[in-house]
């Protein structure tokens, strides 16, 4: 200890020249060649100085006082052998140079403090220790600084190198983005455009500033392409939330408000989402998406409307109970909202949490982001059957109600709520034979003017769009041709039929053999000898 001491104390004595110490070819000035050097000397994060000589920040003169200089009262303050130097710059020392950044990331969903409002996931339910190292670890892209500043800027941009092709590279966003709630990393990566990436991302250089190019300079987009970089028609922005119409990691999904006094309604940020769309895609691909991701949100709100009326219903019967308790003032205060967060200790409560904030998720946002298998099978397939469950639960708990449901032998037992659809296939155009198959189609009379009646109800309630609308009504208005049945029958389709009945049907089939097959010798279970 003595001799790190006396380390710091001769450093801090030397006077060191501007061209007394180069770093990888970069020229240190006089108070960061002090830094350097100590730093070096003690072996005290010693690769911070090659970091920092990759960086703009080293190229630009940029020095460690520049974002470290500290005055004695500061919050952060650390006397530091005879010198304040700040322990944590936040974004307000960022913003001395990079304002505009600033201002538009403090105005961003990244640093809305929104788990400060809904935490009793992590401030109930798991010890504290756990939530260290866990929520915050992402949540601190949020943190509530005490010099007034939110956020922080290290969390994409990684010190000390604050490298632009980091941040711009998927497995940044993945640090976060990842996992049972909010996949978008799995579900980039299942997409054509993370397929792309994966294939070729490798030769690209995501080092660039997008302001400055004419067209998107990558073959295919990376999260920052479609939520924050410049493209032809839309300017560069570091607020996350300027071209999201949708609040869809919510336990509702709604048309967001969020700073729309200066960013325009819903429809506006959506139309810039679009423009991005549009250097890849066609516009009638976009408008088909965008349409569907629509309906995905609003028959989730549908599907959530049902998980709340159980837990109402179990909760008016006592099956389900908040969380409450008094406090070491006396004062008797719940802990938690069976709408919300639903209290934990039940199997329904669990089924009303996780069917929002992973299944319901997961659901959305694999649409929004065309990823198949998390819409289907990690989406609707389980919130469907969390919805079962709950029913379930209730009849096993005397719900007559629950009971009716648990007990029909009808398929529509599997929607007791309102349905949304499109008619046909976005992705192309089929024969009839592959809309043969959903129930529904051929037990509920007049489905499609029921379904008509809902969209049309949901656009006059201003949740889409009037072109949207047009376009829905196009394809119900031709609805026999998007369903295939104006086309004949699909010439292969009874060959495959054929060939399907040879694999599967009779007792000479490939199925047949596999079931008649019975082996000579027992199973070890039932095995006396």
């Amino acid at each position: 200890m003595k001799k790190l001491v006396f380390i710091f104390a001769a450093l801090a004595l030397t006077a060191f020249s501007a061209s007394a110490l180069t770093v990888k070819g970069v020229q240190v000035d006089a108070d960061s060649a002090k830094c350097i050097t100590c730093h070096e000397e003690t072996h005290a994060a010693p690769k911070v100085s090659d970091q920092w000589a990759e960086s703009a920040h080293a190229k630009n003169g940029i020095g460690c006082l520049s974002c470290h200089a500290a005055e004695k009262d500061d919050f952060d303050a650390m006397d530091h052998y005879g010198q304040f130097v700040a322990q944590h710059p936040t974004p307000k020392d960022c913003a001395q140079c990079h304002e505009k950044e600033v201002e538009e990331n403090t105005k961003s969903k990244h640093v809305y403090p929104f788990w400060l409002y809904a935490s009793a996931d992590r401030a109930v339910f798991e010890p504290i220790v756990g939530t260290k190292q866990g929520c915050e670890a992402c949540h601190n892209i949020s943190a509530m600084w005490p010099d007034g500043s939110i956020g922080e800027c290290d969390v994409c941009h990684s010190k000390h190198t604050f490298s632009i092709e980091q941040a711009r590279n998927p497995n940044t966003c993945g640090e976060c983005h990842l996992g049972p709630d909010h996949p978008q990393k799995e579900i980039y990566f299942e997409s054509k455009h993370g397929n792309i990436f994966l294939s070729k991302g490798k030769h690209w250089n995501l080092d660039y500033n997008s302001s400055e190019q004419d067209t998107i300079p990558i073959e295919a987009p990376v999260c920052t392409t479609c939520h924050m970089d410049a493209a032809p028609g839309v300017e560069a922005t570091h607020n996350v939330s300027a071209r999201l119409a949708w609040e869809a990691q919510a336990p509702w999904s709604y048309r967001t408000i969020w700073f729309e006094e200066e960013l325009g309604d819903w429809s506006k940020k959506e139309e810039r989402m679009k423009t991005v769309c549009k250097s890849c895609h066609a516009p009638s691909f976009i408008e088909d998406h965008f349409l569907t991701y629509d309906l995905v949100n609003l028959q989730y709100n549908e599907i959530r409307r049902q998980f709340v009326y159980w837990t109402k219903l179990y909760e008016s019967k006592g099956l389900i109970k908040p969380l409450k308790d008094k406090t070491l003032e006396g004062k008797e205060k719940q802990y938690s909202n069976t709408v919300l967060n639903a209290s934990w200790y039940t199997t329904a409560s669990e089924l009303m949490y996780n069917s929002w904030h992973h299944e319901g998720r997961r659901f959305r946002m694999g649409s929004a982001m065309q990823a198949a298998d998390y819409v289907q099978w990690h989406g609707i397939w389980e919130l469907q059957h969390n919805l079962q469950e709950m029913i379930a639960w209730g009849a096993e708990h005397g719900v007559e109600e629950a009971k009716k449901i648990y007990e029909s032998d009808s398929p529509t037992k599997f929607f007791p709520y309102p349905i949304y659809d499109i008619p046909g296939s976005i992705y192309s155009i089929v024969t009839a034979e592959q809309y043969n198959v959903p129930a529904l189609y051929q037990i509920i009379p007049n489905y499609w003017e029921k379904v008509k009646a809902n969209v049309e109800y949901a656009y006059k309630e201003g949740f889409l769009t009037k072109a949207k609308f047009d376009r829905w009504m196009e394809r119900y208005n031709n609805k026999d041709k998007y369903l295939g049945k104006e086309f004949p029958p699909h010439p292969l389709f009874k060959e495959y039929d054929e060939r399907r009945k040879k694999e599967l049907v009779g007792g000479d089939s490939a199925l047949s053999k596999v079931l008649k097959l019975k082996l000579p010798s027992p199973a070890p279970f039932y095995d006396k000898k």
